[in-house]
């Protein structure tokens, strides 16, 4: 797979960030019209009305702004500064689930946005769910209890993950050298039968090579066995009969 070049990278993060800004312009504009005290403070629906969007667009965009706002200025300790994004979202969150929201967005490693919208509902409201629970029994604060439950769940998602990206490895190193055995094997086949012509073998010698080949074929027959999963086989005492190991 090809580098991918700086330039490229810079290229992306750039028009991220204008994106970013561009959604926070956007949700102070709306802000600025429906509730700046200083602003022609416009009801929801009649601006909704007017600028062709639901009024639930436009109450969450001007919602967030203002806990951009109040988080500004209030510099809670603990919150990093929200973008429009986040802000647009949590404003959309009753303000009693907010504190929860953002424990399970600091836990998860995720943002407050993707913590919040509808397809994670159901993941965020367990994880409330489980902190209620453990408040009750070992004592504390839910929200604290939400953010380590979230810590837990993407620890152990990490640990799975790592596990499999090993036994994937693992796997294609098996491949690689069974795919290679069978290489081997099969050169050495092929030089076989280009000195098997034309030579006058006697009956002793041709029942030693056909023989060989039973056991060749054997083999074959055994790792493809092995390979499908088959069960309840003792593999190691198949080899050795095959090769007439006395063990």
């Amino acid at each position: 797979m090809p580098k991918i070049p700086q330039t490229v990278i810079q290229k992306d993060h750039e028009l991220d960030s204008r994106t970013e800004r561009a959604g926070e312009a956007l949700a102070k504009h709306r802000w600025q019209q429906t509730l700046d005290p200083a602003g022609p403070q416009f009801g929801f629906r009649a601006y909704a009305d007017a600028v062709g969007r639901s009024e639930a667009t436009i109450r969450a965009h001007a919602n967030g702004y203002a806990l951009i706002l109040e988080r500004a200025n209030d510099a809670l300790p603990g919150h990093a500064p929200l973008n429009a994004q986040d802000a647009i979202r949590l404003a959309s969150v009753r303000e009693e689930d907010r504190a929860m929201h953002e424990a399970i967005a600091a836990g998860s490693g995720r943002s407050i946005a993707q913590v919040s919208r509808g397809d994670n509902r159901h993941r965020t409201r367990a994880i409330s769910e489980r902190a209620h629970q453990r408040a009750e029994r070992r004592g504390g604060d839910p929200v604290e209890h939400a953010r380590d439950i979230a810590d837990e769940e993407r620890r152990a998602a990490e640990a799975a993950k790592a596990r499999q990206k090993e036994a994937r490895e693992r796997r294609s190193l098996r491949y690689v050298h069974i795919e290679g055995h069978l290489a081997a094997a099969q050169r050495r086949l092929t030089q076989a039968l280009s000195e098997a012509e034309g030579v006058g073998f006697d009956d002793d010698e041709m029942e030693l090579i056909r023989d060989s080949l039973a056991k060749v074929r054997a083999i074959l027959n055994l790792i493809d066995m092995r390979m499908a999963g088959t069960p309840d086989v003792d593999w190691d005492a198949e080899a050795a009969r095959l090769l007439g190991d006395p063990a």
